[in-house]
């Protein structure tokens, strides 16, 4: 974990683990069989669901939600379906904040990040702690003394 040593309250995922979140959430067993997600396990999606649970807020941008609704437009129905009717109800009872891409695409780490993560980037601030598995993500936050949060890392603590 980097940043400040007072973890703020309030939440902003990545893709990777707000699918894995999405798709757990109705099935955890699905979350190791879904392409997607495959490199997760129902254990993985609890201990992402309690991490999530310790905070009082959470933040979304509309570059995670477009990506993450376009993977989980790869899942059979009727779960496709109800999934997609998890991310409608975090969409609409969370935060959005939003960055124009003309703003993205002006930083000096686009060609390196790409559009969802300069997004994350942007969209936080000392009143976020980001959750990413993204190492590059990660590293780049981290420099910035942002409050973030290596998923990977997450799990090798709280197996021991």
């Amino acid at each position: 974990m980097a940043g400040t040593l007072i973890r703020p309250s309030t939440l902003l995922i990545d893709t990777n683990l707000l699918l894995v979140l999405l798709v757990g959430s109705q099935n955890r067993q699905q979350v190791a069989r879904f392409k997607r997600t495959s490199a997760y396990t129902a254990g993985d999606y609890d201990l992402l669901a309690t991490y999530v649970g310790g905070f009082a807020e959470m933040v979304v941008t509309p570059n995670v939600l477009t990506e993450v609704s376009n993977l989980l437009g790869q899942l059979r129905e009727p779960f496709r379906s109800r999934t997609l009717g998890g991310l409608a109800q975090l969409a609409q009872n969370n935060e959005e904040r939003y960055v124009p891409s003309r703003r993205i695409v002006e930083e000096v780490d686009f060609r390196r990040l790409g559009l969802t993560d300069i997004s994350i980037l942007m969209a936080a601030g000392n009143d976020v702690t980001i959750l990413t598995d993204d190492l590059e993500l990660y590293l780049k936050l981290a420099g910035l003394g942002l409050h973030v949060v290596n998923f990977h890392h997450l799990r090798r603590v709280l197996a021991t």
